[in-house]
């Protein structure tokens, strides 16, 4: 019973720890704002998405139309992903992001001209735009919440973040739906031309308003080690950010991980019916995931240790790779659910923990470009996973298929925290 008891108060305490962390950083007035912001445009996002996905499936050759349009986007995405993060670190601050969010509150409530003028082609005009526009603005309020968030309190900040992102992915679409089928796509654009600024409001409220700089802290001037200085010519590329070994490896990792998860993504029908769940078992799969996700955003912001080093985050990608496997192979609904929860945590602690460890450690005049390498590691991955999937699938089955793909994940991963270990020895003040 005294055991018992002093494991709950000790669980208490933990709980309490965790508290007081996200409080701290919500109670940062700007950092709240922007969070709050962040959370009205994913919601908003999935609301477009949904009535996108409507009319292409109307405009076009049924899903022909949708799958045209989903890659339509992701192509822009890899083209202009890389020049937009040079052009945010060269005009970062408040005034980039405010207007990125009117020109994104403008095209999105320009898709409502869809409902006059019902052309694919208008169609796939105004998503090229609005995807354009986003690869300037997500940099951009990354940049943002990165200037406004004190070091001791990122974690806390990001953890927020990915927790929304993940809430709102559940919640966007739904709502869409909500409004799309009673008052038509026309009401659903016009809302999240609104969601757009509504942000760009925020984002003029900050307090110091939009005039205010942004600080320039964590400049460096070797590999890994932050200095005071400014930062060569020479070293403000991109070419000098994958120099950075740890930051290589972890793009590597997350393209890799992120091609196995959009190839188990591909293959939930699959083993839903595998394991006799219907059609509600996408459904239960995702919201799996979703609660794992969850989880692993807040656990990784609620301790800033967990970004001194990328060892805890090696270890969780390692983690993901072999929660995946199992899922391509587990024989009950049991041991499917809990790999996919596992596979959620995971891959949200990963994200939280290794992008906060990159913030207080990359310099300010290049963060937006490594952002920016991380999102095309993301799309690259996620284009090539929905791909590979279904063509291993047919070859080699679910289950090998998974565990093929999680393979080179795992050994990567393996690899980072050898060198995570390697950088923390060397260095011991940095644990």
């Amino acid at each position: 019973m005294f055991v018992a008891r002093e494991r709950l108060n000790q669980a208490g305490v933990a709980l309490q720890r965790i508290l007081n962390q996200y409080r701290a950083v919500l109670v940062e007035r700007n950092v709240a704002i922007l969070l709050g912001a962040g959370v009205i445009s994913e919601i908003g996002d999935w609301f477009n998405t949904v009535a996108i996905i409507s009319l292409a499936y109307g405009f076009g050759d049924g899903a022909l139309g949708v799958g045209g349009m989903f890659a339509v986007r992701m192509l822009m995405r890899l083209v202009f992903q890389g020049p937009a993060g040079t052009f945010v670190d060269r005009h970062a601050g408040r005034k980039l992001l405010f207007t990125s969010q009117v020109v994104m509150a403008v095209i999105a409530s320009s898709f409502a001209l869809l409902v006059v003028v019902p052309t694919l082609w208008l169609l796939y005009l105004l998503v090229i735009l609005l995807e354009v526009a986003n690869c300037i603005a997500h940099p951009a309020f990354m940049v943002e919440l990165r200037a406004e968030a004190p070091e001791e309190q990122r974690s806390a900040a990001n953890g927020v973040l990915f927790a929304s992102i993940t809430t709102s992915q559940l919640v966007g679409p739904v709502l869409g739906a909500l409004v799309l089928t009673p008052f038509g796509a026309g009401a659903v654009f016009a809302l999240n031309g609104l969601t757009f600024f509504g942000v760009a409001v925020a984002v003029a409220k900050l307090r110091g308003g939009l005039n205010a700089s942004t600080k320039v802290e964590n400049v460096q001037g070797d590999t890994n080690s932050p200095v005071i200085g400014k930062l060569e010519p020479r070293v403000r590329g991109y070419a000098w950010l994958l120099r950075r070994q740890d930051l290589s490896m972890y793009m590597l990792v997350c393209l890799s991980l992120t091609l196995l998860v959009q190839a188990t993504i591909t293959l939930f029908v699959i083993r839903a019916v595998t394991l006799d769940l219907g059609d509600g078992g996408v459904g239960l799969f995702y919201s799996a995931v979703a609660a794992g996700a969850v989880g692993g955003s807040i656990v990784a912001g609620a301790r800033p240790q967990f970004a001194a080093s990328l060892y805890p985050t090696a270890v969780a990608m390692g983690l993901c790779a072999v929660a995946l496997a199992v899922f391509g192979m587990a024989g009950s609904v049991l041991f499917s659910v809990v790999a996919l929860v596992i596979a959620g945590f995971a891959t949200d602690f990963y994200e939280v923990a290794g992008l906060t460890y990159f913030q207080n450690s990359i310099p300010d005049p290049v963060y937006a470009r490594f952002y920016s390498v991380f999102l095309l590691a993301l799309s690259a991955g996620a284009l090539i996973g929905a791909l590979a999937g279904p063509v291993l699938e047919r070859i080699l089955g679910v289950g090998i298929s998974l565990a093929v793909l999680a393979a080179p994940s795992l050994a990567l991963a393996l690899v980072l925290a050898a060198m995570a270990r390697i950088s923390m020895i060397a260095e011991p003040g940095r644990q």
